[in-house]
C-alpha cells in the first residue's frame, strides 16, 4: 500500500500494483452511522407526526404520478423519499427538511420519463440482484463479481457476513432504479432504467485489469451509458498523477469512445472528508475545523481531476451543504446526500434525514442488521422497534443511507432521464446541461476570512462566485443542486453536440533552472504569482487542469489558486487542509477546476501559491507549473 494513502474502508480492499502501473484503492463514499461504543443515546421518534405528513405527501405523489384510484399497488416508502419530493418530512428524525429541496423529478415522471432504455452500472461493493425491489431492473448481461472468494463471478451479490458496509452498493442501486408500483418499498429516481452491477470494493478486487474491464473493456460493460462510482481515495500528501501514463487516467479517457463515440459518463462522489478523515489522525483536520474549510478536497483523489468524471457533492434535506461533503474546484454539481438519519443527540453529530433506499435483505445483514444498530440509529433501521415492525419488518430497506455516495446516484439517475429523451447526448453535452440547469442554493453563504500572521485578511475557501461567462460556482456545490425537470427539458431540445475530446490549449513555466524553486512568501495573501500565457485557437472553457511540482512544500499550509484572464479566482487546493505538514517534495500534482466554464481560454492565466505559515518554518518553493485549458 502506498505510504501516503490511508483507506477509510479499514483494509477491506487491497491495493494492487502491476508492472509499470499503479492503482490506488477506493473507499465507499457513504458516511454511515457513527459508532460510539459505550455511549447511550435515544433516537427521538415522531411517528404520529409522520403519519399525518405521509397522508399529505401521498396525495401530492398521486397528483404528480397519475390518478390515485388507478389499479396499481404503489410504493409505500415513497412518501419518505424526501429527495424525490421534499414536503418537510423528518423521516423519523424529528428534524424536518425544507419543502422543495429535492430533485424536482415529479413532473418528469408525470410525462412518462423514467429512464427507460438507459443502462446504468453500479460499480461498488456489489448489489443483491435478487432483492425484490431490484431484481426486475437487473440486466443479467451487465454483472460481474471480482471477489476472489466469490462462488459465481456472474453474481455481484455481496457475501452474507453481517457486515453493514456490504449493503453500500445495494443502497446505491435502489436510489437509481428501485422498481415502481410493485407494492414494495420506495422507487428509484430512474425506476425503469436497466441496472448492471460490479462487486469491486472488496479484498483483492482492485487489479488494473479489472478496472479496465469495468469501464468498457469487457463485454459486460460495453453497453453501459452511465457508470456510478460512489467511491474514492484519501491521501495525506499530494499524490503524483502522470496523465496519459498512469493506468487509471488511460482507462478514464477510454470512456470517450463508448456509446459509439458519444462517450459514457462516470459519476463519482466528491468525498466525505470536509472536516473528518475517518481512520486518519483527527489532528490533521484541526485547522479545517477551526476555520470552517474543507479538510480533504475533492481534488485529493487524482481520478476526480479528469474531465470525463462528473464529481458530485452532497446537499442535505434543509438545502445546505451536507456536513461531511468535501468541497473542491473540480465539483461539477451537487446531488442529495442528506445527513446521518438520526435525531439531535448530545455528541455533536448533525441531525436530519438520510435517504430511504434498498438494503440487504433480512435482519442479519446490511444497515438494518441487529449487530449494526445502536441507540443513535434511526428507529426504521432497528429490528423490533415499532416503526421497523410497521414499515420494515423484513429489514429490506434503510432510512440512513447518506454521504456523497448517496448524492452521486441521484445525479446518475437524472442523467438516465436525460438520455431517455435524447439518446444522442455526448458525455460533454451531459456535463454542459447539468452545469446550465443546476439550481443555486444557499446563496447567502459568506466565506470565512482568516487573519494571517502578517495582519492581512485571506479567504481560504470562497463562496459563490460569478464567473465572466455569468455562471455561479461554489467549491461546496459546484454549479448547484441538480434539477431533473430543467435538465430533461434542456436535453429534449438540445441540438448542439460537443463531440470527441475537448480542445486543449496549454502553457507551462519553469521558475528556476537549477531546480531549487522560487520561494513562496510566507503569511502573504497574494503569495507567489506565476503568469502562464495560453494561446492557440480561441475557445470556450469546459475544464482546466494544473500540474504542479515543488522541491519543497508543507502541504497543509499551502493553497493553490488559479485566476483566469477574465479575473475569476478559483481555489484549487485550500490551505488549512488535512495534508501532513512535513516538508516534502511534490511532483506531478494535478488539480482541476470547473469554475471557469464558459469563459475564454485565451490570455494570461495566473497560478498563485499561498503559504498561510501556521508552522513558521522555512519558505516553500515552487519549481514548475503546467496548465491545460480544455474546451470548444
Amino acid at each position: 500500500m502506498l505510504p501516503a494513502m490511508r483507506d477509510a474502508w479499514q483494509g477491506t480492499c487491497a491495493n494492487s500494483q502491476g508492472e509499470g502501473m499503479r492503482e490506488t484503492e477506493p473507499e465507499p463514499m457513504s458516511r454511515g452511522m457513527p459508532r460510539q461504543p459505550g455511549r447511550v443515546g435515544t433516537a427521538r421518534q415522531s411517528w404520529p407526526c409522520l403519519r399525518k405528513l405521509a397522508a399529505l405527501s401521498m396525495l401530492l405523489v398521486a397528483a404528480a404520478c397519475g390518478d390515485s384510484t388507478a389499479p396499481h399497488p404503489g410504493d409505500p416508502l415513497l412518501q419518505y423519499e424526501w429527495y424525490v419530493q421534499n414536503t418537510g418530512q423528518d423521516v423519523f428524525t424529528g428534524v424536518p427538511g425544507t419543502p422543495g429541496i429535492d430533485l424536482d423529478v415529479m413532473n418528469v415522471w408525470h410525462e412518462g420519463i423514467t429512464g427507460s432504455g438507459v443502462n446504468v452500472m453500479v460499480v461498488d461493493s456489489g448489489v443483491e440482484i435478487a432483492h425484490p425491489d431490484l431484481q426486475s431492473r437487473i440486466d443479467s448481461s451487465m454483472l460481474r463479481n471480482f471477489d476472489p472468494a466469490a462462488a459465481n463471478p456472474g453474481d455481484p451479490t455481496p457475501p452474507a457476513n453481517g457486515v453493514a458496509r456490504e449493503a453500500h452498493g445495494t443502497e446505491v442501486a435502489g436510489i437509481i432504479a428501485a422498481l415502481a408500483d410493485n407494492g414494495l418499498g420506495g422507487r428509484g429516481v430512474a425506476f425503469n432504467a436497466s441496472l448492471g452491477a460490479v462487486r469491486f470494493l472488496c479484498n483483492g478486487c482492485q487489479l488494473p485489469v479489472n478496472l479496465f474491464s469495468i469501464y468498457g473493456g469487457a463485454p459486460f460493460s460495453q453497453a453501459v451509458d452511465v457508470f456510478n462510482a460512489s467511491y474514492g481515495a484519501t491521501y495525506d500528501s499530494p499524490e503524483p498523477f502522470n496523465i496519459g501514463v498512469d493506468y487509471t487516467s488511460v482507462v478514464i479517457q477510454h470512456l470517450e469512445t463508448m456509446r459509439n463515440g458519444l462517450g459514457a459518463t462516470r459519476v463519482q462522489s466528491a468525498g466525505n472528508e470536509f472536516q473528518d478523515a475517518s481512520d486518519l489522525d483527527p489532528a490533521l483536520c484541526a485547522n479545517a475545523m477551526k476555520y470552517g474549510v474543507t479538510c480533504f478536497s475533492a481534488n485529493n483523489d487524482p481520478q476526480r481531476t479528469m474531465p470525463q468524471i462528473v464529481t458530485v457533492a452532497a446537499v442535505n434535506a434543509s438545502g445546505v451543504h451536507s456536513s461531511y461533503s468535501s468541497g473542491g474546484a473540480n465539483v461539477l454539481v451537487s446531488g442529495l446526500g442528506g445527513e446521518f438519519g438520526f435525531a439531535a443527540n448530545p455528541y455533536g453529530y448533525p441531525p436530519g434525514p438520510g435517504l430511504v433506499t434498498t438494503d440487504l435483505t433480512t435482519c442479519s445483514q446490511g444497515a438494518s442488521n441487529t449487530s449494526a444498530v445502536n441507540a443513535l440509529s434511526n428507529p426504521f433501521d432497528v429490528p423490533g422497534s415499532s416503526i421497523n415492525q410497521q414499515l420494515n419488518a423484513g429489514c429490506e430497506y434503510t432510512a440512513s443511507m447518506n454521504g456523497t455516495s448517496a448524492a452521486a446516484p441521484t445525479v446518475s439517475a437524472v442523467i438516465a432521464l436525460m438520455l431517455q429523451v435524447n439518446p444522442q447526448l455526448t458525455w460533454r453535452d451531459i456535463r454542459t446541461i447539468l452545469m446550465k440547469t443546476a439550481r443555486r442554493i444557499d446563496a447567502q453563504r459568506v466565506p470565512v476570512a482568516v487573519e494571517l500572521a502578517s495582519g492581512q485578511q485571506y479567504e481560504p475557501e470562497p463562496a459563490w462566485t460569478r464567473n465572466a461567462a455569468g455562471f455561479w460556482f461554489d467549491n461546496l456545490y459546484g454549479f448547484g443542486l441538480v434539477d431533473a425537470t430543467a435538465a430533461v427539458n434542456m436535453a429534449r431540445g438540445y441540438g448542439t453536440q460537443l463531440t470527441g475530446s475537448m480542445l486543449e490549449n496549454g502553457g507551462g513555466v519553469t521558475l528556476t533552472e537549477d531546480g531549487s524553486g522560487e520561494p513562496v512568501p510566507q503569511a502573504s495573501a497574494t503569495g507567489l504569482e506565476v503568469d502562464v500565457p495560453v494561446s492557440g485557437p480561441a475557445h470556450m472553457v469546459e475544464f482546466v487542469q494544473v500540474m504542479i511540482s515543488m522541491p519543497q512544500a508543507n502541504p497543509s499550509d499551502l493553497a493553490i489558486e488559479l485566476i483566469s484572464p477574465s479575473g475569476t479566482r478559483s481555489v484549487l487546493q485550500n490551505a488549512y487542509n488535512g495534508f501532513e505538514n512535513d516538508t516534502t517534495e511534490v511532483e506531478n500534482w494535478v488539480l482541476a477546476s470547473n469554475a471557469f466554464n464558459g469563459e475564454s481560454a485565451q490570455g494570461t492565466w495566473k497560478v498563485r501559491f499561498i503559504d498561510v505559515d501556521t508552522r513558521e518554518g522555512e519558505p516553500m518553493r515552487a519549481q514548475t507549473v503546467a496548465l491545460d485549458v480544455m474546451g470548444h
